[in-house]
């Protein structure tokens, strides 16, 4: 246990007490969908870690330690299936909750019954005894697995999130809007927070035999804390979206090599040098596959077959060349280099120079330099 620390308990409280009402305004956000709920479910899991340390060091210093071995609330077991079926509702607007998935939810059960077990209020009292009772090792072990479930049920959501986002590719000119990037980040924190913690745990008990727990306990929930409320608050501020559903494409390269279908390349290149349909910044697959009177799904693949990229790579290949034609024409100097980017079908200043820098492996302005020069 701790010396208690006013500051950080009133840190922590605050903040635990906005995500604890985030995840409230979550769940009855409207319109109501299933990702909301496991959303909600996800930050109120976390905020209960939080507010357990403060409850648990408070009733300390009231000698009420006793009392709170009945109302634990930490619920480990219930953090990785809210986050696996938050980030398959997400990515999968189709997806629906079956009775079967309740099985994933079995371990928190568990966990719950088992906090109101002598076994538990035996074991974790005893972590304070300098030779550790037999039941303070099955309390360990339920934390360890508890850990290593939020650990593998990250592992798998992460996995989700970053095949999603190539098949966007597939799909859209500009992803930003559709983007679930900014769950990457709490997924990997979240991951590497219960690892560390856990080894810089587990290396002050045995090397430092516990001197260095006043340093690290406290300030790792108050960041804690910090984190949940930011994914709540990210989560609810997060506009509603109605994306298609992206069918699998197969990009597995044929057993004998297939010829260039010139008609479908000459046709395209026909449109896009006539057309320009990439000046329209929020040009899809679905869109282009109407100018070409051909299915998106097949469209798709002949682009990937023919042209040896995604429809983003495409795309965006065509904005990058329509950009350098617009800084050798005479109207150069009207606009500014965004301004120019703009006008040829991007629509952020980080994905244009990204992007700019992928095809030419300059910089937009060393570009602009270079073309100087040389003229």
């Amino acid at each position: 246990m701790v010396t208690s620390n006013p500051i950080l308990f009133t840190i922590i409280c605050v903040l635990a007490l906005q995500a604890m009402i985030l995840s409230g305004l979550i769940a009855f956000k409207k319109p109501k969908r299933l990702a909301n709920i496991f959303l909600s479910l996800l930050v109120f899991f976390y905020t209960l870690m939080v507010i357990n340390i403060v409850v648990v060091n408070v009733l300390k210093d009231y000698e009420l330690l006793y009392v709170f071995r009945y109302i634990q609330m930490e619920m480990l077991y219930g953090i990785g299936p809210s986050l696996y079926f938050y980030t398959l509702c997400i990515s999968d607007p189709k997806f629906q909750f079956k009775k079967i998935h309740y099985l994933h939810f079995i371990p928190l059960l568990l966990e719950f019954i088992f906090y109101r077990t002598s076994i538990y209020r035996i074991g974790s009292n005893g972590l304070y005894l300098e030779e550790l009772p037999s039941y303070s090792y099955v309390y360990l072990t339920q934390q360890w697995l508890g850990v290593i479930s939020i650990l593998l049920y990250s592992f798998i959501p992460l996995g989700i999130l970053i095949k999603y986002q190539k098949r966007l590719k597939d799909y859209y000119s500009k992803i930003e809007h559709l983007s679930l990037k900014w769950l990457q980040a709490p997924i990997i924190i979240y991951a590497s927070y219960h690892i560390l913690y856990r080894i810089i745990t587990e290396v002050d008990r045995f090397v430092f035999d516990k001197s260095l727990r006043e340093y690290y306990f406290l300030p790792n929930f108050a960041i804690l804390a910090a984190i949940t409320c930011w994914i709540g608050f990210k989560g609810y501020v997060q506009k509603e979206r109605d994306i298609i559903r992206l069918q699998p494409i197969d990009k597995k390269p044929p057993k004998t090599p297939l010829e260039k279908d010139e008609a479908f390349l000459s046709k395209l290149n026909h449109l896009m040098q006539h057309e320009k349909p990439y000046l329209n910044p929020d040009l899809n697959l679905n869109s282009l596959a109407d100018l070409l009177a051909i299915k998106p799904k097949q469209l798709s693949a002949k682009i990937n077959q023919n042209c040896n990229q995604n429809f983003y790579d495409l795309i965006n290949l065509y904005r990058v060349k329509e950009f350098k034609n617009r800084l050798q024409s005479p109207e150069q100097d009207k606009l500014s280099l965004l301004g120019h980017a703009f006008e040829c079908g991007f629509n952020s200043k980080s994905t244009f120079n990204h992007v700019f820098k992928k095809f030419t492996q300059m910089t937009p302005s060393q570009y602009l330099k270079n073309t100087k020069n040389k003229s």
